[in-house]
């Protein structure tokens, strides 16, 4: 009778462990929220998604709901998952960031963060050389890339051209002279400015006839 009571030590020790993990078993928490990055076009870009948890959980990555795929060049996927690099940063990277862990336990979490790609201004399309005759309506083209969106001006020579009632400076950035007369003839740049810098275009020269 007594040795029917006999339970072996390691059946004992198996069931001590079992019930030991069972209760450090811990659903996935994130402790660091992803949160918005600014990041220039180039740049190296990081989203840190750090997550307490027993066990491990599995952590993938989406951008705009879309996963991240592991072999995927242009990002670089480290610490178990935890750290997201996108290594070169390119305008059409704008969009929101999430990390998801799950190790089976309770649910999956989630965290989201969005990234923002500065691009200091660029003239795509500058101004061009034109000879107008008088009394008729000259465009010139300055076309320019930026974020936040540059603002646009112009330089006749070495004076910021003025707009007025022949002269304005359109939402495009081109500059539209009415009526051209012969006092408008001359060099003229175009000018894009944010908060990143400025670029100038090269002079293009206007001839009225």
């Amino acid at each position: 009778m007594r040795d029917l009571l006999v339970v072996p030590l390691g059946h004992v020790l198996t069931l001590a462990a079992l019930s030991l993990a069972e209760t450090l078993q811990k659903a996935p928490f994130i402790s660091t929220p992803l949160e918005t990055v600014d990041a220039l076009v180039e740049d190296v870009a990081k989203f840190v998604c750090v997550v307490e948890s027993y066990p491990e959980p599995e952590i993938t990555w989406t951008r705009n709901s879309i996963p991240i795929r592991l072999f995927d060049t242009r990002y670089s996927i480290q610490r178990n998952g935890q750290l997201l690099t996108i290594l070169s940063v390119e305008d059409s990277d704008d969009g929101v960031y999430c990390c998801t862990a799950d190790n089976g336990v309770g649910a999956a979490t989630q965290s989201c963060g969005a990234l923002q790609v500065k691009m200091r201004p660029k003239i795509t399309r500058p101004p061009v050389n034109v000879e107008i005759i008088e009394g008729l309506k000259a465009v010139l083209p300055c076309t320019t890339m930026g974020n936040p969106k540059p603002s646009v001006s112009w330089i006749r020579g070495e004076t910021v051209v003025k707009e007025n009632a022949r002269i304005a400076v359109l939402d495009s950035g081109n500059l539209r002279i009415h009526n051209v007369q012969r006092e408008d003839a001359g060099q003229y740049r175009c000018v894009a400015k944010n908060s990143l810098g400025t670029a100038y275009s090269k002079p293009a020269t206007v001839v009225v006839e």
